[in-house]
């Protein structure tokens, strides 16, 4: 009889039994001769957490040793771009930008008796004080992600953007019925076409939709929205074209309306009544910002401002200024 070349005799099936049993007693993670591979496996799960934490959070020790906080801490001062014309965030020497860079300076600098100095500065200013090295960094209402050069920490401020309208009547008005106005190169202008940008898109049928739809359907494309916009060049144009009826709406951040409606209404508009569109655009979300080559001034400000959020001293320096 041909013997079956797939059946293996007894002292295979033997040797066989004898490997499993030998492997399975060095790489067993069952009972007590599993228990140094558990251990093992244990240590290796653990080293690797420590890697991928140390290369995800960067530890502030690794921070406070990078070359851009070493060189500050050599001159003993941080140097931080600041505005010094928004009321709450920064005027006269005090507001929330004002003590959140001071926080951060002492952070840094934690021997040092005075250890920031502040340069003002503009939108159109910052850029060029950041990339030419006159500040380390800046915190003066900067939007995050406004350009690939910079390093943006998290945001210690949302800014809703709104639209501000001198008639009752167009509190609940669709924004796509008004004629709006915006100040050209602004936050609140990038926050405008977004939001142009989703609401006059035209809306086709899913590939569901379209996929179970009666043989006899017929499909009407819906007419795309517009929106009718006029561009200034300053908030002064726009709120001067707001109160000649020139548009029925301007388009502005929080932030600014407080500065020009509330703080400064008779001196920018001559009244102080106004209405706000029930409307939200989106938000701005405000940081610090740092030249992209050095980041770890954003770093550290976003370990501070967490720390901030978690222990609730953010909310009280956001009530101190008005601006909870």
């Amino acid at each position: 009889m041909r013997r079956n070349p797939y059946r293996r005799g007894k002292s295979e099936n033997a040797l066989f039994k004898r490997l499993g049993s030998r492997l399975n007693l060095h790489i067993t993670f069952k009972g007590h001769q599993g228990r140094r591979w558990r251990m093992g496996a244990a240590a290796l799960a653990f080293v690797l957490l420590l890697v991928i934490a140390g290369v995800l959070l960067k530890p502030e020790t690794q921070l406070m040793s990078s070359v851009e906080i070493s060189r500050a801490r050599e001159r003993g001062i941080l140097y931080v771009g600041v505005r010094d014309d928004m009321p709450g965030f920064n005027e006269g020497g005090e507001g929330l930008e004002q003590e959140l860079a001071r926080l951060l300076a002492q952070r840094v600098l934690p021997e040092s008796e005075d250890p920031i100095k502040f340069l003002i500065c503009t939108s159109q200013t910052v850029s060029s004080k950041i990339s030419d090295g006159s500040i380390d960094m800046a915190i003066a209402l900067l939007p995050k992600g406004k350009s690939r050069s910079y390093s943006y920490s998290y945001p210690y401020y949302k800014d809703e953007v709104r639209i501000v309208t001198l008639k009752s009547e167009l509190v609940s008005s669709d924004p796509t019925e008004l004629v709006l106005g915006y100040v050209q190169d602004t936050p609140s202008a990038d926050v405008l076409s977004a939001y142009k940008s989703e609401v006059t898109a035209v809306k086709e049928k899913s590939f569901f939709e379209k996929l179970f739809e009666k043989p006899d359907e017929t499909y009407v494309v819906e007419a795309a929205k517009t929106m009718e916009l006029k561009k200034y060049g300053s908030y002064d144009e726009l709120l001067a074209a707001l109160m000649r009826g020139d548009i029925e709406g301007a388009v502005m951040a929080g932030a600014y309306i407080n500065k020009y409606l509330e703080v400064y209404a008779a001196e920018y508009m001559g009244r102080t009544r106004y209405y706000l569109n029930d409307n939200s655009l989106g938000e701005v979300e405000y940081c610090f910002v740092s030249s992209s080559d050095e980041p770890a001034f954003t770093q550290l400000a976003d370990m501070m401002i967490y720390e901030l959020q978690k222990d609730g001293t953010l909310e009280e320096l956001l009530a101190k200024y008005g601006l909870g």
